[in-house]
């Protein structure tokens, strides 16, 4: 083994010990951008010489960590994605679970980063009862493996500018101002909200659930993990749950059967009532993502 592969093998120990992060996971020209950045911020000249530096110094580990799990998001990012669940997906599934006697919408943001998706979806079905004359309620699960992120989506307090795509009666109802250019999402939109660390790597902790939101995560995984992700999802969306993807993403092999598609254009995919037979026995592959 060469200089840069036993460099290579020992941050991915490195990152495996004290981080529980796969290097594997991600796709490797991704991770070597990343790795780049780091190493010119750190003014050392290859991986080997990195390695040391994370070695040496504590505080470098966690920029490495920030660099690896991208956290890009903002409220109503991709505006034309919540556009088409508001006029033509929303309305129906909240519908369908209020005539089954299902109260409690369950939705997941898998890869929240700092909380704005969960809390805009949070936003955007409290307008859908306003319009439909609905009384339901809702219990969002954002999740990401970045913890700095997460304390960040649980506080659900952000600068006023990353609201610049919120008409402004809804930034008015469900936030409030604070100082030096701050803003906080209202306590009953917060309280929607319910922010937990997960690795998609593991079992998804949750069942039953009405909508998966899980955009731009996969472009950044290796493409043997895509199919086990998808498996996941569809074992833990009830008949009829929704899957909204990135706009660069989309189904493949088996998750084909396992989905129906709703909008190919805005990535939005329908569980189907087979789906669970369809995609594989995710559990008893241990569900890995």
């Amino acid at each position: 083994m060469g200089s840069e592969g036993a460099a290579w093998a020992a941050l991915e120990e490195m990152l495996r010990e004290r981080a529980a992060l796969d290097l594997a996971l991600y796709k490797e020209k991704f991770v070597g951008r990343r790795l780049a950045v780091r190493q010119r911020a750190r003014g050392v000249p290859d991986l080997a010489a990195y390695v040391e530096v994370l070695r040496q110094d504590p505080e470098e580990l966690p920029r490495l960590l920030e660099a690896l799990t991208i956290n890009v998001t903002q409220f109503l990012r991709n505006p034309q994605t919540f556009r088409a669940l508001v006029e033509t997906v929303l309305p129906p599934l909240c519908r369908a679970r209020a005539e089954a006697g299902r109260r409690t919408l369950r939705v997941w943001s898998a890869g929240c980063a700092t909380g704005e998706e969960a809390y805009t979806m949070a936003i955007l079905l409290q307008e859908v009862w306003r319009a439909q004359g609905l009384r339901q309620s809702v219990a969002i699960y954002a999740t990401d493996i970045d913890i700095r992120s997460l304390e960040v989506a649980k506080a659900g307090r952000y600068l006023a500018r990353q609201l610049s795509g919120l008409p402004p009666e809804v930034r008015a109802r469900y936030f409030e101002e604070e100082e030096g250019g701050w803003v906080r999402l209202v306590p009953a939109i917060r309280r929607m909200v319910f922010v937990k660390r997960h690795d998609l790597r593991t079992p998804p902790p949750f069942r039953r659930l009405d909508l998966i939101l899980s955009r731009n995560v996969l472009i950044y995984l290796a493409p043997a993990h895509h199919q086990r992700l998808l498996r996941a999802f569809a074992e833990v969306l009830s008949p009829g749950g929704i899957l909204v993807l990135g706009k660069v993403e989309g189904l493949s092999g088996p998750a084909r059967e396992a989905f129906e598609v709703v909008d190919v254009g805005e990535r939005i995919y329908r569980r189907r009532a087979t789906a669970q037979s369809d995609a594989g026995p995710a559990r008893r592959e241990g569900a890995q993502a």
